[in-house]
C-alpha cells in the first residue's frame, strides 16, 4: 500500500508543481520600442547627457519612460521598432542589454491602447 501511495505522490508532485508554475505570469514581457525624442530640458548638445522619452509598447498599454542612451551616444535615436524583453513596475520599467546588464527607466506616462475595429471605420 505504501508502495502505491509513493508512486502516486511522485506522478502528482511534478504536475502540481508544473501547474504553479504555469500560473504564476512572467515577469519579462515582450514590448517593442515605438517612438523615441529629446526630452525637452535635457543637454542636446552633449550626447552622453542627453535624456530621451522613449515609448514602448506592452501588451495594451504604451509606457514613455525617461532613458539616456546606455553608451553614452545617440543610438538611442535608432531603436525605433526594436523589440525587446521587459519587467513592468510601479514606477519603472527594467530591461536588459545584449550584455545582460539591467537597466531601470522612470515611467512618466502609461496609456491604454485603444483599437479600432475595422467594421467602426467603415460604418463612418
Amino acid at each position: 500500500m505504501s508502495k502505491i501511495l509513493l508512486a502516486i505522490s511522485l506522478l502528482v508532485a511534478p504536475a502540481l508543481a508544473f501547474a504553479q508554475a504555469s500560473a504564476t505570469p512572467s515577469a519579462y514581457r515582450p514590448a517593442t520600442v515605438t517612438q523615441v525624442k529629446p526630452h525637452m530640458g535635457s543637454d542636446a548638445s552633449d550626447p552622453s547627457q542627453a535624456v530621451y522619452e522613449v515609448s514602448v509598447k506592452v501588451d495594451g498599454t504604451t509606457y514613455v519612460v525617461l532613458t539616456k542612451s546606455p553608451s553614452g551616444d545617440s543610438t538611442i535615436l535608432y531603436a525605433i521598432g526594436r523589440e525587446l524583453l521587459v519587467q513592468v513596475g510601479d514606477k519603472v520599467i527594467t530591461w536588459n542589454d545584449i550584455l545582460g546588464q539591467s537597466h531601470e527607466a522612470q515611467i512618466i506616462s502609461r496609456d491604454p491602447i485603444v483599437e479600432i475595429s475595422k467594421s467602426s471605420e467603415s460604418q463612418k
